[in-house]
């Protein structure tokens, strides 16, 4: 469980840091996918620079914000199919629904309090976004760097949503994110049921374990739903 906490706390640093690296300069123009990332960091940035006495005292409140600005960020109904994989298949409409808002409720508020942690202790070494061919995706791949000096490979896949750049998958150290969790509650589901998956995730209850890659394998850029 240590590796996919350190990886989602990372993801959530990286995040909170990508205004750090790019000058005036050297922005890219507008309506790029590393843009779209920027501007949302820079506004939960300001945010949390404003208000960080009161989100320590008030995590509740301070997991509302990141609901607001961070989790639209994201393509979230996309992910969660994607990580139901399979599933998506057998389960009805509202099954889907729950799943997908207790899944994104689980991430803000198990890994949330990363951004708080560590939002003015990194720096990063950023990489030109890339287009893929014949698709409405693109990868941003960085490095981050902390003030440890430890650095760790991370990158952003993203894909177009109405003419907005939107993430689909986080890659920590060659590890997707999404594959990871698609993974541990596919293997849940199966034991228990969706219901019962479900139930704990919006109680709370649920509890993600380690998925490492197998060595040799293809660093996944990201899970496209089955």
């Amino acid at each position: 469980m240590l590796k996919l906490i350190r990886s989602l706390q990372l993801a959530c640093t990286l995040f909170l840091g990508l205004g750090f690296a790019a000058s005036a300069a050297d922005a890219p123009a507008a309506g790029a996918p590393d843009v779209a990332l920027k501007n949302t960091v820079e506004q939960i940035r300001g945010l949390i620079k404003v208000h960080y006495a009161e989100y320590r005292g008030n995590q509740d409140k301070f997991f509302k914000t990141v609901d607001e600005v961070v989790v639209p960020r994201f393509d979230v109904p996309y992910i969660g199919q994607a990580v139901l994989g399979r599933n998506v298949r057998t389960v009805t409409p509202e099954q889907r629904e729950r799943f997908t808002t207790a899944f994104k409720n689980m991430l803000v508020h198990s890994y949330g309090s990363a951004m708080l942690d560590y939002y003015n202790s990194v720096n990063i070494n950023w990489m030109p976004p890339r287009l893929l061919q014949g698709s409405n995706e693109a990868m941003v791949n960085s490095v981050l760097v902390r003030d440890t000096g430890q650095s760790y490979p991370i990158g952003f896949r993203l894909h177009q949503v109405d003419g907005d750049w939107k993430i689909i998958d986080i890659t920590v150290e060659n590890i997707s994110l999404v594959l990871n969790f698609r993974t541990q509650l596919n293997s849940e589901i199966k034991r228990t049921g969706i219901d019962d998956v479900i139930a704990r995730m919006e109680k709370g209850e649920f509890r993600s374990e380690p998925v490492q890659q197998q060595a040799g394998a293809p660093a996944p850029g990201g899970a496209k739903p089955q």
